[in-house]
């Protein structure tokens, strides 16, 4: 993320596709500046992004001076203002306190269709996404990459239930969970990732038997029907696309080494609606 000044921070984003339309996935408070709940700003110095760039793979022409075949990551700019207003599009409902935006783009020349596979299309195997499961956040650690521009893979635990919304600052309350706070379409994650990977996509591995057309009912080898169906994976090890990373939120959570996951649904929602980012600037 940069200004006029140079860079401020780097974060972590990745390409989704929804119908035909492509676009970077990544966190509010990474084009904001700002912290999503509290609004603070969260460079020391109060310097605010006017544009990032962006990291891409690149297969090698003469036009970009590399021998033919070979593979590099290219910086590529990409403003995410138009006449001073945001051209990124964030959550329909919620707006900035979901810490999750999409940035519309055209995939440039030299980044080719079999490279940055949108995260949502990698795989199509659905597996049973469960507390307790091996999650991966992929992304950029403290801007640390790998040979040409390879991401690290931070593997943790899936910390609490996927499907029950998280609240953020709730108290004690005499029956059921929290009380008050602000609840957020997230999940938890035991990780210890570092500054670098906010933005980053998030992927549950499973390993084991279980139906792929229904992965949370339970299966039954006795059943006559068992041996012949197509949709069972036995001993199988496979990955899915959760969500998107935004990091410690809180000194609660920071304390608990939980960092957080925004549901695939939310990101899902904010590309089919299309509703363009207020100024996270103005009043």
């Amino acid at each position: 993320m940069y200004d006029d000044a140079g860079l401020i921070s780097t974060g972590t984003a990745f390409f989704y596709k929804r119908s035909d339309s492509l676009f970077l996935i990544t966190n509010w408070h990474n084009f904001s500046g700002k912290h999503f709940l509290t609004k603070e700003p969260l460079s020391a110095s109060g310097r605010f992004p006017t544009y990032i760039e962006a990291n891409l793979s690149s297969y090698g022409d003469m036009s970009i001076v590399l021998p033919q075949g070979a593979f590099t990551t290219i910086s590529q700019r990409m403003d995410i203002y138009k006449d001073y207003e945001p051209i990124w599009y964030e959550h329909p409902d919620l707006g900035s306190s979901c810490d999750v935006i999409a940035l519309p783009l055209e995939r440039p020349a030299h980044c080719p269709e079999f490279m940055h596979n949108a995260a949502n299309l990698i795989s199509d195997t659905r597996i049973p996404v469960k507390p307790g499961c091996t999650s991966f956040v992929i992304g950029f650690p403290r801007s640390i990459s790998i040979g040409f521009g390879l991401p690290l893979w931070k593997s943790g635990y899936i910390a609490s239930e996927p499907f029950y919304d998280v609240s953020i600052g709730g108290e004690i309350s005499n029956v059921g969970g929290l009380i008050g706070g602000t609840k957020l379409p997230a999940f938890f994650l035991d990780t210890q990732t570092r500054e670098g990977m906010s933005g980053a996509p998030v992927f549950a591995a499973y390993s084991g038997t279980w139906d792929t057309s229904d992965p949370y009912t339970d299966i039954n080898p006795e059943s006559p029907d068992f041996w012949s169906r197509d949709d069972i994976a036995m001993g199988y090890v496979a990955m899915e696309f959760v969500g998107c990373y935004s990091g410690r939120i809180g000194k609660t959570e920071e304390g608990a080494a939980l960092g957080l996951c925004w549901r695939a649904n939310v990101i899902e929602k904010i590309c089919s609606s299309l509703v363009r980012a207020k100024h996270p600037h103005v009043s």
